[in-house]
């Protein structure tokens, strides 16, 4: 959802530090098994979505593919689904699904104006550099439906420095997933005050509450939902938000 970062101290030009495009490709295409992990996630967003319908289904806008949990879910509820992603192949893959998937980013969303009954964005845009995240706000209010809903996630209070890696090949050092922002509630809250009212923001773990019966696993959710509503990071709690536009009434 953001290109390239560069280094603007490079001696020799701007170095090319981060190439969104390239993680993205990798953990859509051929590291897909990453987002299984995402599942719970998924449904957290898809019934957020449902509770918060205007009275119809109506179209629902996905930022971000990732594994194509959000619009298989929503397909299956009834949705009219969009979704826009930077990366060729898995809108592709949307489409052999019958899903509108449109190539482009969340800087310029390739959607008209107020045209969309939903919104989702959940883990994006910590992806996108500070310059470009205004815009991307900007963009979502856009074409987002007066009375409208935007739902998401970012990850909670995330420490950067923990998943920075090295490539081997050229020894720049990078985010692992792609990230370069960290987020809490303030923060959240700041960037979104333009142009949403947010109506709730707070931290949670998502659990798969069917994964098992057992008393054990039961012990294991739960302690990862408190944890989460906690903010502790050995959870990697994430940001969850619901806002709506500020023109709304």
């Amino acid at each position: 959802m953001g290109r390239q970062i560069l280094d603007p101290d490079a001696e020799e030009g701007a170095k090319v530090l981060m190439d969104q495009e390239k993680i993205w490709t990798h953990f859509q295409g051929a590291g897909i098994r990453s987002f299984d992990l995402a599942e719970p996630r998924y449904d957290a967003l898809a019934r957020e979505v449902v509770k918060r319908a205007v009275g119809h289904h109506g179209r629902v806008l996905n930022i971000g593919i990732g594994g194509g949990g959000v619009e298989k879910r929503m397909m299956r509820s009834g949705w009219k689904v969009i979704s826009v992603d930077p990366d060729k192949a898995s809108v592709a893959r949307m489409q052999a699904l019958g899903v509108d998937a449109r190539l482009g980013y969340a800087q310029k969303i390739p959607v008209e104006t107020g045209l969309v009954d939903a919104l989702v964005i959940s883990e994006v845009l910590e992806h996108i550099p500070d310059e470009n995240r205004p815009s991307a706000i900007a963009e979502l209010a856009r074409v987002l439906k007066p009375d409208g809903v935007l739902i998401g996630t970012v990850p909670y209070r995330e420490d950067l420095s923990g998943s920075e890696t090295v490539c081997p090949a050229c020894g720049n050092v990078f985010h692992r997933w792609g990230h370069v922002a960290s987020f809490d509630e303030q923060r959240l809250l700041a960037e979104m005050s333009p142009h949403f009212r947010v109506l709730r923001c707070r931290s949670r773990a998502f659990v798969n509450w069917r994964s098992g019966r057992s008393l054990r696993r039961f012990l294991k959710n739960g302690a990862k939902w408190i944890l989460g509503r906690m903010g502790e990071g050995i959870v990697n709690p994430s940001l969850f938000f619901v806002a709506r536009r500020r023109d709304s009434e």
